[in-house]
């Protein structure tokens, strides 16, 4: 009994010294395998590729609503009956045409009226200015003939207006809306008569940020999408600017102008807008070259086959790539793979991104085109 446990005793010693030895060889031919590959002469190996110029280009996104270039609410003048409607909802008018009448009898009595006074005062007018130089009549006379008859030609404007209240005109070209008015109703000052939009043209209304104000200039065009017709893509140019930021919301009012041809957007329509900005030029490098540290984000340039600390700052991310600002210029070569492990001033072996040792094609993908 006491030789069997000391024979299960040996065998599990014997099994751990194994796994011992056998997970201090992995660790080590793993460790082995993570040192950099280097060259005679104590060169590490390191991928580069050269940093690209690039603009600093930003899109801008916002919503907006569109509305006609010219839009009305039309109400009467006055109070009255409705002797005629000319228009039907959705028809094409044009400036100064005929809407609606309204009972207007008494209206057109006031105006002969009026004639007849003017013609009258005329009349006795020119009477007395034969009279006056001989004496026959007195100054006072023709000089009270004069008002009198510049009395008369204001009321019979004064008609002439009363009548003109009687009918309502087209401001403006444009389409005419809904409407419920119909022969025979009564209508005052408060009665809508119909809409009028001028959609020719139509105006998007959106706010763009503060920091980008700037850059909102009028005559900038703008990329608009109806949100109902998402295949549609619009131009637009910006038309009006807003004279102060909202102190609220640090927004910018904007309105573009697109046109409406084929008369296929109404107004109040939501759009998908866009609005494209170019900033300065910064180097660009891929996003697995740049590295950070508690000083910050830096990357390692090639300089003489040594390796140099560059710290940068990020501008911006662009499809796998990063635009920087720092001390680098275009053409500068930078490390992207082989950055572990770098120290300043290290000597290394650079090879170009993306090309094997034979100069074939490497398994790594290729950098996007710029």
């Amino acid at each position: 009994m006491q030789l069997r446990s000391q024979f299960a005793v040996t065998l599990v010693v014997a099994a751990v010294m194994a796994g011992g030895w056998l997970w201090w060889s992995d660790g080590n031919k793993a460790a082995q395998s993570r040192e950099p590959a280097k060259k005679r002469g104590g060169a590490t190996l390191v991928l580069v590729e050269p940093a690209i110029a690039a603009e600093d280009k930003l899109i801008v996104r916002a919503i907006g609503t569109g509305e006609a270039l010219k839009s009305a609410s039309i109400y009467p003048s006055v109070s009255g009956e409705v002797t005629k409607v000319t228009f039907k909802a959705g028809q094409k008018v044009q400036k100064g045409a005929l809407l609606l009448r309204l009972d207007d009898k008494h209206q057109r009595l006031a105006v002969r009226l009026a004639e007849v006074a003017v013609k009258e005062t005329s009349r006795q007018l020119k009477r007395l200015e034969k009279l006056a130089p001989s004496g026959a009549a007195s100054i006072s006379r023709l000089e009270t003939a004069q008002t009198t008859l510049e009395s008369a030609k204001l009321r019979l404007d004064q008609a002439r207006a009363d009548l003109r209240d009687r009918s309502i005109y087209a401001p403006f070209e444009g389409v005419v809306g809904l409407t419920e008015i119909e022969e025979g109703d009564r209508v005052n000052t408060d009665t809508l008569i119909a809409t009028l939009d001028d959609r020719s043209v139509i105006l998007v209304e959106f706010n763009v940020p503060e920091e980008y104000a700037a850059g909102a200039r009028v005559g900038k065009t703008v990329a608009m999408r109806p949100w109902t017709m998402r295949d549609k893509n619009l131009v637009g140019v910006i038309s009006a600017t807003g004279s102060r930021i909202d102190p609220q919301t640090r927004f910018l009012q904007v309105k573009a102008e697109i046109p409406n041809t084929d008369d296929a957007i109404r107004p109040g329509t939501s759009f998908d807008v866009s609005l494209s900005f170019v900033g300065g030029t910064f180097p660009r490098v891929r996003e697995i070259a740049v590295l950070w540290s508690r000083d910050g984000a830096y990357l390692w340039r090639v300089t003489d086959k040594h390796s140099e600390k560059v710290f940068v700052k990020i501008v911006r991310r662009d499809k796998g790539r990063i635009l920087v600002d720092g001390p680098l210029k275009a053409g500068d070569v930078i490390v992207v793979e082989g950055v572990q492990g770098l120290r300043q001033g290290q000597k290394v072996n650079p090879q170009p991104y993306g090309v094997d040792k034979a100069g074939g094609k490497a398994s790594t993908a290729k950098a996007p085109k710029s």
